[in-house]
This record gives C-alpha cells, structure tokens and sequence, in this order.
C-alpha cells in the first residue's frame, strides 16, 4: 500500500505521533474535522469542475458561431473576388481587342513600301 508515496511502516508511524500528541480523548474529534474538511474540499472540487465545465461549453459555443460568421465572410470574399476577377478579364479581352482594332484601322490606309510624303 503507498499513499501519497507513504509506505504502511510510514503511516503507522504517523498516526502513534497523531494519537501521542493529540491524545485518545481529543482524537474523535480531529477524525470528524478532518472529514469534514476533506467534504469541503470535494464540494470545491466538484463546483470548480462544474464552472469551468460551464465556461468551456460556452466558449466552444462562441467559437463555432464565431467560426460561422467567419465561414460565411470568406465564402462573401471569395465570390467578390470571382466577380471583379471576371470583371477584369472581361475588361482586359474588350482592351485587347479595341487594340487590335485600332492597330488594324492605323494600318489599312498605309500601302506597305510607300514612304509618306
């Protein structure tokens, strides 16, 4: 038997300190403290455990709802971007093309091999 890393020589050595320097008389007592004080520190335990069991809960509540918004505004980015991107695209192939049209008209009057007089 260890207990707290207290071998049973240990203990029993303990408790003849216990019972010679508390006495017989006084002993029923400090066992019925003693209990008490170890129900206490239970009921403590177990409405600390409980409070954060609580508090954990609701953050992790939070945190989805938070993970949700957050969701949603990366989906509202993504489809801006897919909108000005196929803006842009649209823009740059009528760029290109007005180019290619005006570099048609600036060629067709000039007769390739005359020089401008």
């Amino acid at each position: 038997m260890d207990l707290f890393g207290i071998g049973l020589p240990e203990l029993v050595v303990i408790l003849a300190l216990i019972l010679i320097v508390v006495g017989p008389a006084r002993l029923p007592e400090m066992a019925a403290q003693l209990a008490r004080f170890i129900r206490a520190a239970r009921k403590l335990s177990s409405q600390v455990t409980s409070e954060f069991n609580e508090t954990m809960s609701e953050l992790e509540q939070e945190y989805d709802e938070m993970k949700g918004e957050w969701k949603e505004v990366g989906q509202g980015l993504d489809e801006t971007t897919r909108a000005v991107t196929d803006e842009l695209e649209a823009a740059d192939r009528d760029a290109r093309k007005a180019l290619g049209e005006a570099k048609s008209a600036a060629e067709g009057p000039a007769k390739p091999g005359s020089s401008p007089s």
